[in-house]
């Protein structure tokens, strides 16, 4: 195994990976619910870098050992080398580059979410756990402000947006599939339109939830579609975009009888 210094153009690659947007299809993580993920999906890890000096829990040890082995090119790193590309405080002293899988708009299947403008990552990170947990099909990140490398997202969805089938489009590109593909289009609507009890949520469907701000392009109503909004008691009109669009998927996968 080679061991490389702080010189090392592949820590300099982290390092920009951590701060940009300059490596499109990769991620950095160490993270070891991510590093499990990456595990137990095909995901393919272009390098793996990790401490020579840490004293690894014996579960660690086994999983270090499975990266190893699927990973393409491997470094040991010293501890003082390992804290200047860190992304979490309790690592586990183990970081992957991960390379993303790449879909298209037929891999998104029948039960897709559309994220529409949004930028928190934290929020776009708590829809993708509930999405995976749910069963979703598909993710389209329609001119998303932050996209799916973003290492805060990945974060906060413990690297679900690696494995659930995603893809990055222009509002235009994202209406015109669906509409020649037959989609029932649901608005996430919080103030008019039908409860989110009422609908069956059958055959090909599309959750349109808005920017944190603004909501969503205001175009989505010049075309066929459903409003579905949450009933909500007290004084704000809205609930947080992540809480309503789990709350819509939940209640779809539960129509669809997903959990059957």
């Amino acid at each position: 195994m080679e061991r490389i210094g702080k010189n090392h153009e592949v820590i300099k690659m982290i390092k920009d990976i951590n701060k940009s947007n300059h490596y499109k299809n990769y991620i950095a993580s160490d993270d070891l619910e991510v590093l499990r993920i990456v595990i137990n999906n095909r995901l393919v890890i272009p390098y793996l870098i990790y401490s020579y000096e840490k004293a690894y829990q014996d579960d660690t040890q086994i999983l270090l050992q499975q990266l190893i082995q699927k990973a393409k090119n491997c470094y040991e790193i010293s501890n003082h080398t390992y804290d200047m590309i860190k992304q979490k405080e309790n690592h586990a002293g183990i970081i992957a580059i991960i390379e993303l899988p790449q879909f298209n708009f037929h891999d998104l299947g029948d039960f897709i979410i559309i994220l529409d403008h949004l930028e928190i990552p934290g929020n776009i990170g708590t829809i993708y756990r509930t999405l995976d947990a749910c069963g979703a099909s598909g993710v389209i990140l329609v001119d998303s402000i932050t996209k799916r490398n973003n290492i805060k997202l990945t974060a906060s969805a413990r690297g679900t947006n690696l494995i659930l089938p995603t893809i990055d489009a222009k509002y235009e590109d994202t209406l015109n599939f669906l509409l020649e593909n037959d989609y029932t289009i649901y608005l996430g609507e919080p103030k008019l339109g039908i409860s989110y009890h009422d609908y069956d949520y059958k055959g090909k469907i599309a959750i349109v939830v808005g920017n944190e701000r603004f909501g969503i392009h205001e175009d989505w109503y010049n075309h066929s579609h459903q409003k579905v909004f949450i009933p909500m008691k007290g004084s704000n009109n809205s609930l947080n975009v992540g809480v309503a669009a789990s709350i819509l998927a939940y209640e779809a996968a539960i129509k669809r009888k997903t959990f059957l």
